[in-house]
C-alpha cells in the first residue's frame, strides 16, 4: 500500500516536473523570439537614423540630387519600421520638401528645416 503510494507520488513528480519544463521552454522561447524581435527593429532603426542623419548633415547645393535619393531610401526604410505617424509624417514631409526644394528656394531654409527633422530623430530615439 505505502509502496503503491510512493510509486504515484513518484510518477506525478515526474510528470509535474515534464510538464514545468515544457510549458516552461516554450514560454521562454516565444518571450526570446520577441525580445530579439524587438532588439533587431531597435537596432536597424537606430541603423537608419544614424545613416539619415548624415545625409541631412552633408547635403548641399553640389550633392543635392544624390542625397535626395538616399535621404528617400532611408525614410522610407525606417517609415516600415516604425509605428509612431508623427515620425512618419515629419519623414514624408522631409522628402516633399527636398523634392520642391529647386523651385521655392529662396523661400525655404534648408538648415532650418535640416535641423529640426535632426531634432525629432533625436527625440525619437530618446524614447526608444
Amino acid at each position: 500500500m505505502i509502496a503503491l503510494s510512493l510509486i504515484n507520488t513518484t510518477a506525478n513528480i515526474i510528470v509535474g516536473s515534464i510538464t514545468t519544463k515544457i510549458f516552461d521552454s516554450i514560454v521562454t522561447s516565444k518571450l526570446t523570439q520577441k525580445q530579439e524581435k524587438k532588439k533587431w527593429i531597435r537596432d536597424k532603426k537606430l541603423n537608419l537614423f544614424s545613416q539619415l542623419s548624415e545625409n541631412i548633415l552633408t547635403i548641399n547645393c553640389n550633392n543635392l540630387e544624390e542625397k535626395k535619393l538616399q535621404i528617400k531610401e532611408i525614410s522610407s526604410k525606417i517609415i516600415l519600421l516604425t509605428e509612431d505617424t508623427s515620425l512618419k509624417t515629419n519623414l514624408i514631409n522631409y522628402t516633399f520638401i527636398l523634392n520642391e526644394y529647386e523651385c521655392y528656394k529662396n523661400h525655404i531654409k534648408l538648415d532650418h528645416l535640416n535641423d529640426e527633422l535632426i531634432s525629432t530623430l533625436s527625440t525619437y530615439m530618446k524614447k526608444m
